[in-house]
């Protein structure tokens, strides 16, 4: 009796700290909001998931980054990537899939385990990808087999919008599930530079994965690192959810509330902070960016003041989104910018 009036107590008071939490829970409630914004899109369903790259509705059908629908996949069907006219895809966690675009035509690569991101350049014949075990992989489409691989540490957590590899004409730049990025040199076909942004235990996905002439900038979900081609390098720290680069600038948005502006040094240039606000997608266009604000809110921040203006949406809460350069996603309706 004694034992088990010890874990009904228990179990009282575990109640009471969730009762508290939830009672004590914030949220984001701007004063005197009288604009309101539509999502007067409308998809042919509803989004079922969603990546950086690629989301898939309900009926199958593949919306693209590119705001298009072109193809429907089979069911347990992933999309995984797209250059040209050629789709990579992964039948669950099984084999590789390459689908012509104009015919249909498609030929699969031997695989066991889960993709979690990929690049391919048609150009080159070259496919890159990051595995669930957080293993890299170079593929070479011609000539059907493996160029390179490596095992890294595993990861105890997968973002769902963790970075593709990137492709140039010299490189390939590895995104790693635990905080690296890793540079393979095409030519002597090694790592060149293996590079830790950030070492934390849970929060480690490389999220964000930017690269343009002598700049590299890489994020996890608590560090941003830019790299330099003179070996120099810059980080911020924070809890970030998203970012995107934009004439020269990265936009961040911060888990408590803040949109940041930051230079490739990482110096603040400004900051927005919304008192208790959780953003949901970013897109920037004719120097405004936006974001939505829970499902209730639509923030158009104008990137020459810095002001924002805030319009009341109407849309069901806790559905999945996807965004583009010019739009976002929601359940099963979108805005176009």
């Amino acid at each position: 009796m004694k034992t088990k009036a010890i874990f009904y107590g228990i179990c009282a008071l575990c109640a009471l700290v969730f009762l508290s939490a939830c009672s004590q829970k914030k949220y984001f409630e701007p004063k005197d909001v009288s604009l309101s914004a539509e999502f007067e899109g409308k998809l042919p369903d509803s989004i079922e998931s969603a990546s950086r790259y690629g989301a898939i509705l309900e009926n199958l059908e593949l919306l693209e980054s590119n705001g298009e629908i072109n193809l429907k996949l089979q069911k347990n069907q992933r999309f995984l990537a797209r250059d040209g006219g050629l789709y990579l895809l992964q039948n669950e966690c099984k084999n590789l899939v390459l689908l012509k675009s104009e015919s249909k035509n498609l030929s699969e690569i031997s695989f066991e385990g889960c993709v979690v991101s990929a690049s391919m350049s048609v150009s080159q014949n070259l496919l890159a990808f990051v595995s669930s075990e957080n293993t890299l992989f170079l593929y070479d489409l011609r000539e059907k087999k493996e160029i390179f691989n490596q095992k890294l540490s595993p990861a105890i957590a997968i973002n769902a919008l963790a970075s593709a590899p990137i492709i140039t004409q010299t490189h390939v730049i590895f995104p790693s599930l635990d905080g690296k990025i890793l540079i393979f040199d095409l030519r002597s076909k090694i790592i060149t530079r293996d590079i830790l942004i950030q070492s934390d235990k849970f929060f480690n996905n490389i999220i964000y994965l930017y690269a343009k002439s002598d700049l590299i900038i890489a994020a996890t979900q608590k560090r941003i690192s830019t790299i330099l081609s003179n070996a120099k390098s810059f980080n911020y720290d924070g809890d970030f959810i998203d970012m995107l680069v934009s004439e020269n600038k990265i936009y961040v948005l911060t888990n408590d509330g803040k949109i940041l502006e930051l230079d490739s040094t990482l110096k603040l240039l400004r900051e927005l902070k919304l008192e208790y606000a959780h953003f949901r997608g970013i897109v920037i266009k004719d120097k405004k960016l936006y974001t939505l604000e829970s499902a209730k809110y639509l923030i158009e921040l104008d990137l020459q003041s810095f002001l924002p203006v805030i319009y009341k949406v109407k849309l069901p809460s806790k559905k999945n989104l996807f965004y583009t350069q010019d739009s976002l996603y929601y359940d099963g309706r979108f805005k176009r910018f």
